[in-house]
């Protein structure tokens, strides 16, 4: 996207109503619908994403700005689609796959990931069931009906920021702990990758997977930054 203005500034407008100006003009969504930030915090980290020096900006750096848009201009409408779209990560959900050797890979899965089966199970009052192999399984209905229920609760801008996150790692029950907040960043990646991590550890990295995780990681702690900012 071309840089088509030359000033930027926050506007105030009451203690929970920030807009986001570009030459005095009101930023918008894609849809041109109105972007009201909720927080002066929210509304400081927008700007930066667009306050660059650069002539071109790069979407992909637009992470919160995305998320607020995807809120308003996608989920406020097509909610179920969204809800639907992380529900279908129940069955395949990574931490639910368990390696049958070697014994330390087993190990580290039942260290870290028996803590974030416990959590869901907590939330929603359902045993969740733990496969080994990578052979494709289901979760009981119960777990659907729950999770959705869980998800049905949230705000639009929750609903958007869980479904980037489980999409970006592949786990709708990592991805709800991260929004309760009961996982740091250095533990969302961490359990995220911890296959890799282990693979890359014992048999060395590779340069091509490692830059990829990377970038994920950069945009999981967004993410993440994303999250505290909402409750500011």
């Amino acid at each position: 996207m071309k840089k088509f203005w030359k000033t930027i500034e926050i506007e105030k407008i009451s203690s929970k109503e920030f807009y986001i100006l570009l030459d005095n003009k009101k930023l918008k969504t894609p849809l041109k619908n109105e972007l009201i930030l909720s927080n002066h915090l929210m509304a400081k980290e927008v700007l930066k994403e667009w306050d660059q020096s650069s002539d071109i900006i790069n979407a992909d750096d637009l992470v919160f700005y995305g998320l607020l848009s995807t809120a308003i201009d996608r989920v406020r409408e097509e909610k179920n689609s969204y809800i639907n779209d992380i529900i279908n990560f129940i069955d395949t959900d990574l931490i639910c796959y368990r390696a049958d050797s070697p014994i330390d890979l087993v190990s580290s899965q039942n260290k870290h990931w028996d803590p974030i089966i416990l959590l869901i199970e907590k939330y929603i009052d359902t045993n969740l069931t733990v496969f080994k192999g990578v052979m494709p399984s289901q979760q009981n209905l119960k777990v659907h009906h729950e999770i959705k229920k869980l998800v049905d609760e949230l705000s639009d801008i929750q609903i958007s920021v869980l479904h980037r996150i489980t999409n970006l790692i592949g786990s709708v029950f990592l991805s709800l702990c991260i929004l309760k907040k009961d996982l740091t960043k250095k533990q969302a990646y961490e359990f995220a990758f911890l296959d890799e991590l282990w693979q890359a550890k014992n048999w060395g990295y590779e340069e091509e997977a490692s830059i990829k995780r990377n970038k994920i990681r950069i945009e999981l702690n967004r993410l993440i930054h994303f999250i505290d900012c909402m409750e500011i």
